[in-house]
């Protein structure tokens, strides 16, 4: 299972490689801000994500970005983000991951 687990984290990191920050247009793997990708064998992929700044306006939608594109990925059951270094970081994590089951 390691090795399909390993597999699995190479898939969201090039996944996430098209995910752009709209407010600098480079990707959020470039930049740096997700951290401690981490996937369960049932398929639960947890991430951080650290914003470039604290008041960071794009956060909400940055994060609903970065969640639609790696749960589409295949043996990706749940995605459970927790933002941190934010502000409304504890509000911005319980929206996202809100009905998961996980939260």
């Amino acid at each position: 299972m390691p090795d399909e687990i390993s597999d699995h984290i190479n898939r969201v990191r090039r996944r996430l490689e098209d995910v752009t920050d709209p407010g600098t247009n480079m990707n959020v793997m470039s930049m740096g801000i997700i951290r401690n990708l981490a996937m369960t064998d049932d398929g639960v992929l947890t991430m951080q994500l650290r914003p470039s700044s604290t008041v960071c306006p794009l956060v909400v939608p940055l994060a609903f970005r970065i969640k639609k594109a790696v749960e589409e990925l295949e043996g990706i059951n749940i995605v459970k983000i927790t933002v941190v270094d934010h502000r409304m970081a504890e509000s911005v994590t319980a929206l996202l991951n809100e009905g998961d089951g996980h939260s």
